[in-house]
């Protein structure tokens, strides 16, 4: 994941423990994770909690582990749609 979402030019940090991604600006992170989701293991994206939001809903499933190349794609747009971002 990580080298994928260098390739889109995205600031990335490795949990090498978790292996979760860390990908975006330190203030505003966004955490690429893989978790199960419907009988499969899926990258998600997850996003620091905000106040009055539940934790369960802080994370989206992005596509299965095969596809890492959209999941990434994914990210690059939600950060480059963030506002904030240049």
């Amino acid at each position: 994941m990580a080298v994928e979402l260098r390739s889109h030019g995205v600031e990335v940090r490795e949990d090498g423990v978790s292996g979760a991604v860390d990908a975006g600006p330190v203030s505003r992170p966004q955490r690429a994770l893989l978790r199960p989701h419907r009988g499969g293991l899926w990258w998600w994206m997850r996003w620091p909690l905000q106040e009055g939001v539940s934790p369960a809903s802080a994370g989206v499933p992005l596509s299965p582990v095969a596809r890492t190349s959209d999941a990434a794609r994914r990210i690059a747009g939600a950060l480059s749609a963030s506002p904030g971002r240049p």
